[in-house]
């Protein structure tokens, strides 16, 4: 039996956690960042991914860049920051891929602006650049949204099955600014009452700017909330962006092998909801696929988030959309004894969560047996390679 050490994780609904923990016990991880870019993070107000809106265009493949090279190529500033000053989550996931050097990592181009300088990267079929979510027109149409969710299933089953013969568990983040927008687009399209729910990198989450452009986005197709729930990838390619049915693919297409960790928030909780709406309107076979294998993983930041409701738009799809066991856990990480301001705004609600922070952390402090306050100076060690 799995001892759950609540300094280390934040354990917040449902009940198989144990289980999955149990599942992940001899396994090690092999990471995977899916990337995109959506024109919704130019809405002023929504995306605080970067410090000014040319910034943000690069953010995420600056991201893709630090796990692979140890740096942003494309960015002089050393990593994506936020307007308050505090450093990107990038350091965070950089802290664990040098805790775990042996853990595989394989970028995806889910549909960037701009191609990152890594080798490495998949481009997945259907890949494109998302306008934004206010256009009602977020993708070219609905089967440019199934391309990309068949082309992540092929590409989430081949890497499901070498963590099977290898001894791995996946972790599939994702890195894609203005991208809790694009979720709340998602959720609201489904049926799914996310209103002022979803998460952001700044305090407050700028719900009434997300809602607003949501709103234009149903009222330029002439439809309402909920539309969406028997046609969901339709629904992506209204109101969502490149990386939903992407993850949800590679997901459900890893989940037949081994166990999956999705490393987000709100934005990984929108693609739960997509994968659970698939399966419910038979667009996936339930029994093709092992839901009881995915575990949702964020940081406290994310949990905690008086101002969002994580847990809460779980507990909501699973009672919508059907049973669908996907466990929810966070890392208890904690910035509060930082030495550097830049990291203590995280305690003050700025970033939270990206680049499967809250997993990578987790991951790190389950192999290396550490407490968070022991990974914090790795972190910082990551901050002034990064930053400084």
């Amino acid at each position: 039996m799995v001892n759950i050490n609540k300094k280390l994780i934040g354990v917040y609904h449902l009940e198989n956690i144990k289980d999955f923990l149990i599942s992940i016990n001899s396994l090690t991880p092999y990471f995977s960042l899916v990337a995109a870019y959506t024109a919704t993070v130019q809405i002023p107000g929504v995306s605080g991914a970067g410090t000014t809106s040319e910034l943000r265009e690069l953010t995420a493949t600056a991201d893709v860049e630090i796990l692979a090279l140890g740096k942003a190529v494309c960015l002089h500033e050393g990593v994506p920051s936020n307007p308050s000053g505090a450093p990107g989550p990038s350091i965070i996931t950089h802290a664990s891929f040098k805790l775990m050097p042996e853990m595989p990592y394989l970028p995806v181009d889910a549909g960037l602006k701009i191609i990152p300088a890594v080798k490495s990267i998949v481009k997945l079929e259907g890949s494109i650049q998302a306008k934004t979510v206010s256009s009602g027109r977020a993708l070219e149409s609905e089967a440019q949204a199934t391309k990309l969710f068949y082309s992540g299933w092929k590409l989430g089953a081949k890497i499901g099955s070498e963590c099977a013969n290898k001894g791995r568990y996946l972790i599939i983040a994702e890195t894609v600014p203005g991208g809790t927008t694009t979720a709340l687009g998602l959720l609201l399209a489904l049926g799914i009452n996310a209103e002022d729910r979803v998460s952001s990198s700044m305090p407050g989450n700028a719900h009434h700017l997300k809602l607003e452009a949501v709103k234009k986005g149903f009222q330029a197709l002439g439809k309402e909330k909920g539309a969406f729930a028997n046609t969901p990838l339709a629904g992506v390619a209204a109101l969502g962006d490149t990386m939903q049915p992407a993850t949800a693919g590679m997901a459900l297409g890893a989940s037949i092998h081994c166990p999956v960790m999705l490393g987000g928030g709100t934005q990984m909780a929108a693609v739960v909801a997509l994968a659970a709406a698939l399966v419910k309107n038979g667009q996936v076979e339930r029994n093709r696929i092992k839901p009881e294998n995915i575990a949702l993983v964020t940081t406290r930041w994310v949990s905690n988030d008086l101002t969002a409701d994580l847990a809460g738009l779980g507990a909501e799809i699973e009672a919508k959309l059907g049973t669908f066991p996907v466990c929810y856990m966070s890392a208890n990480l904690d910035f509060s004894q930082s030495k550097y301001p830049g990291m203590r705004q995280y305690e003050l609600g700025f970033v939270k969560e990206g680049v499967g922070a809250g997993a990578a952390a987790l991951a790190a402090m389950l192999t290396k047996n550490l407490e968070p306050d022991e990974l914090l100076p790795y972190i910082e060690h990551s901050y002034e390679q990064l930053c400084l």
